[in-house]
């Protein structure tokens, strides 16, 4: 039997809801249990300005984003590079529930098996006072730099996500996975 691959994931929006929120970055690390075997990651235009607050919090500006590629354009390497595999995302629940509206605002749907890094901290490290990507890198010694851009949140997982593998065993990080959009909607 072949080690499961996944594909970890993040994304920034311009909006704190996953409803609302259109896709500014992406990025996709495709790991297959040993090492990482493909990343990819692009700005996206979304087509719209950038709101203020998200421009602080991510640095990415309106002008950043201007001729990127739109969402409809990556939407086509993002079922690839996920497809057959696990998605992993902190906060699995946010990233899908956006990656789900824009893909079915290109009349596509998306459904993966998902692992939350965020749930799975919360299992098997009890007792914490925090659970987002900064507090859990920290408290676990993962690096993480330029939070809420992408390709580093992205790295910040994976190296989470092999941090829980290596203490907790591959069986019972897998029995975390569960289906989308079953059982993580926002």
């Amino acid at each position: 039997m072949r080690a499961e691959e996944f594909a970890v994931l993040d994304v920034e929006t311009t909006h704190g809801d996953p409803l609302v929120g259109r896709v500014i970055e992406v990025a996709v690390l495709v790991h297959n249990g040993m090492e990482t075997i493909a990343t990819w990651h692009s700005l996206v235009d979304p087509g719209r300005a950038i709101p203020s607050f998200v421009r602080t919090l991510t640095g990415i500006t309106s002008e950043m984003v201007q001729g990127a590629p739109t969402f409809p354009e990556i939407a086509p390497i993002i079922r690839e590079m996920t497809y057959g595999r696990t998605v992993v995302a902190h906060n699995a629940r946010f990233d899908m529930t956006v990656l789900s509206m824009e893909f079915g605002r290109c009349k596509r749907g998306f459904s993966r098996r998902t692992l939350c890094t965020e749930r799975l901290s919360h299992q098997l490290l009890p007792g914490l006072s925090h659970y987002n990507l900064t507090s859990l890198c920290r408290h676990l010694g993962v690096p993480i730099a330029g939070q809420h851009r992408a390709l580093n949140d992205a790295r910040a997982t994976l190296g989470l996500l092999g941090l829980l593998l290596d203490a907790h065993g591959h069986e019972r990080v897998q029995s975390a996975t569960r289906p989308w959009p079953l059982e993580l909607r926002a």
